[in-house]
Parts: structure tokens; sequence; C-alpha cells
């Protein structure tokens, strides 16, 4: 709760700053993670707009999320096992959806979402993702990305 304070008031305070810059410059953290206040800010809101009913306000997830016999929603800050999907991968299930056994478990929000919203929702949930974790999805991003040339 402590980190959604924190870029909360980072955004709100360049928000009162006045200035109708199309978008501030990135700020940087310790793994090198561009983030962008305005994205920040529009992914915290439509993140929970839209998705805290079923993952969690503080993208927590269910508890039951790891029980096969319960459908629930997994973790998103970086607890579960999220950061190991690749990017596409979770745009994907944004926009589509995703069903188990072929029933459907997560509504698709395409046509909801436009992909600027869906950028921002994931720029938002990897901000929460510790450092490690957002370290070694973008080693995995990288090999993926090279295996592909």
């Amino acid at each position: 709760m402590k980190k959604i304070a924190l870029m909360m008031a980072a955004a709100l305070w360049v928000g009162a700053c006045g200035k109708k810059e199309p978008e501030a410059p990135a700020v940087k953290d310790q793994t090198n993670r561009p983030f962008s206040t305005e994205s920040l800010f529009r992914g915290v809101r439509l993140y929970q707009e839209h998705c805290a009913l079923c993952h969690g306000p503080e993208a927590q997830g269910h508890p039951d999320w790891q029980n096969p016999q319960v459908v629930a929603a997994p973790p998103l800050n970086g607890d579960g096992n999220v950061w190991k999907r690749r990017k596409q991968d979770m745009i994907a299930i944004i926009r589509n959806g995703a069903t188990r056994h072929g029933e459907p478990v997560m509504p698709a929000w395409r046509g909801r979402l436009s992909d600027q919203d869906i950028e921002d929702i994931i720029a938002w949930y990897q901000a929460l993702w510790p450092a490690e974790v957002y370290q070694r999805w973008r080693e995995t991003e990288a090999r993926t990305a090279a295996s592909k040339r």
C-alpha cells in the first residue's frame, strides 16, 4: 500500500505543477525501469476500476489463486508467476480474456480498454514488482527476443 501511495503522490505532485506537457520525462529506478508518472497514474486508476475486484486492490491476487479446484485471480504484484509471461502474452490475456477447461475465468477487455489503457495497467503492476523480479522478467524478454532473430 505504501508503494501505491508513493506513486500516487508523485503523480499528483507532477499534476499540481500546472504544466500541460504531453508526457513527463520517464524516471528510472535501480533496475532501469522507465516510469512515466502519467502512465502510472492512468494505470492505477484503470486497474482499480477494472481489475481490482478480482486481482485485489494492491494486485495481491485472491488467496486461493494456486488452488486448482478454485477459479481465483493470481497476484500481479510480483508475488505470483505473471512475471514469467512475455509482455505480448500479458496484453493478449487482457484483450482476449482467459479460459480454463473451456470456461471463461477472466473477461476479455477488447473494445473496453484501449491499447494504451492496457499498456498503462501493465506498467502500473510491473512497477509493483520487486527489483529482482523485474530484472528476471527483462532477462527472459531479452532471451525471447534474441531467439526470434
